[in-house]
């Protein structure tokens, strides 16, 4: 038995039965139809010639029955309908017959046909004659006079030419359907060339990315079921390659990050194991220690953070901004102050509900303010502002900093993209702080960007959708 491994040719194979099926059924079909309608067609055309012929020649059997007469109209009838007319009385015996060499004038025809007319019906039968070698219909219906029967005539005709009309019909559908396969053979072909081609295109892809190689694409030219797939591959191809050249990139960036204070560590450790060193130089390199693993500390927790909001484990609870910007702006004011920097506030009457996890939120806003307050020299401000518009709160954060680099401002919501790698290590950055803004912000359905213009200071904004409840406050 045939296996076919492919859908193409499954598809070709199948479409090619199909066809084949259905010009077969409808061949068999029509062939009985018009088989039926052609001796159906002879049939009434036999009965109406032996009703008019019986018609006429009534009155002739009611005398004295010239044989010679009504084989004269036999001949003449049979012509009309093409057909063998023959003439007989009541006893059968033959009276008239349109065949004049060779007839049955004078005899005895004793058929079933004949015996159905002269009880008043009308005979039918379809049978192969041993005499012209051939099918024939005979049709048999009774001759009346004074509404009695006198007679009956009898027509029998070939059925030949109807069978080679059959013959050539039957021709026909073969040559058609030999047509209509070979059609749509190359058809059923292209089609499954046309169906399968971009499967095939997509299990070579697919393969290649399985390798490795994530770099793929499939041409789409066609809006169909199959292109769309096509073109969802290539998204999916698309964002497989971003986030593994992200995850790449990440994995060098976390192991750059981290091994500069182990470096460190490993070096004041040494030092400290292999030097004699004075209470106050010990003390200073134990200092060194202590910063350095505050400085890794908070990485991993960073690169925590991180995972959680990727991994989307917070649960979110209705959350008033107003109350957690007022915590924040009481706990750190305190150290603005230490710096000699304002830290002013705009904060709404009404209360602004969002859908959120209140800790996560909490450092969103602290993130931004320690990144206002350390590019805010003395003597400088930073303002928190709160505010709902229709369906969004609304936070803006401005300073009176150095401001962010135009050139730099686009990738500052980047792991690990520091602006000033020096200034930033010597801070304790660890550069995952505004990737954990924007993280946490898009983990809560809203947005975050940034305005900036070196040297006059930097604007942040934070939208975030306002729950139902905050709206009808409002």
């Amino acid at each position: 038995m045939f296996r076919f491994r492919s859908i193409r040719s499954r598809l070709a194979v199948t479409f090619l039965l199909t066809i084949i099926a259905v010009m077969l059924i409808v061949g068999l079909f029509l062939d009985q139809l018009l088989e039926r309608y052609y001796i159906k067609s002879l049939e009434e055309n036999l009965l109406r010639s032996g009703n008019l012929a019986g018609q006429f020649v009534s009155a002739y059997l009611q005398e004295e029955a010239d044989p010679v007469r009504l084989s004269w109209l036999a001949e003449n009838f049979g012509r009309q309908s093409r057909a063998r007319v023959i003439f007989v009385n009541e006893k059968m015996v033959v009276l008239g017959d349109s065949v004049r060499v060779g007839g049955l004038l004078g005899q005895l025809l004793d058929r079933e046909e004949i015996k159905d007319a002269l009880a008043g019906e009308s005979g039918f039968a379809i049978q192969y004659s041993e005499l012209s070698r051939q099918k024939v219909m005979q049709v048999a219906l009774p001759i009346y006079a004074d509404n009695e029967t006198v007679g009956a005539v009898f027509l029998s005709a070939s059925l030949q030419e109807i069978g080679k009309i059959m013959a050539d019909t039957r021709r026909f559908f073969l040559l058609t359907t030999l047509l209509a396969a070979i059609v749509a053979g190359v058809g059923a072909v292209i089609l499954a060339r046309r169906f399968s081609g971009p499967l095939e295109l997509l299990s070579e892809a697919a393969g290649s990315m399985a390798e490795g190689r994530l770099d793929q694409k499939i041409e789409v030219q066609s809006a169909d079921e199959i292109g769309r797939l096509a073109q969802r591959f290539n998204y999916m191809a698309e964002q497989l390659n971003y986030h593994t050249k992200n995850l790449r990139n990440f994995v060098a960036n976390v192991a750059h990050e981290v091994r500069t204070p182990l470096a460190s560590l490993s070096l004041i450790i040494k030092s400290l194991k292999n030097y004699q060193m004075e209470p106050e130089q010990q003390q200073e390199f134990i200092d060194d220690l202590d910063r350095e693993m505050d400085r890794l500390i908070a990485l991993v927790q960073d690169l925590l953070d991180l995972t959680t909001l990727e991994g989307g484990a917070a649960r979110f609870a209705p959350v008033d901004l107003r109350e957690v910007i007022g915590k924040l702006y009481q706990q750190a004011a305190p150290r603005f102050d230490h710096q000699e920097v304002r830290l002013l506030t705009d904060l709404p009457v009404k209360r602004v509900l969002v859908s959120g996890a209140a800790l996560q939120l909490r450092q969103v806003f602290q993130n931004l303010l320690d990144n206002a307050l350390k590019s805010t020299a003395s003597g400088g401000w930073v303002k928190i502002s709160l505010g709902a518009e229709e369906t969004a709160a609304s936070i803006k954060i401005e300073d009176t900093g150095c401001g962010i680099p135009e050139k730099d401002l686009p990738f500052i919501f980047e792991r690990f993209y520091r602006i000033d790698q020096a200034r930033s290590r010597e801070e304790g950055g660890t550069g995952l702080g505004l990737a954990i803004v924007k993280e946490t912000v898009e983990a809560h359905g809203g947005r975050v960007w940034a305005e900036s213009e070196e040297g006059k200071g930097s604007t942040f904004y934070v939208n975030l959708p306002l729950l139902a409840e905050s709206v009808n406050d409002n």
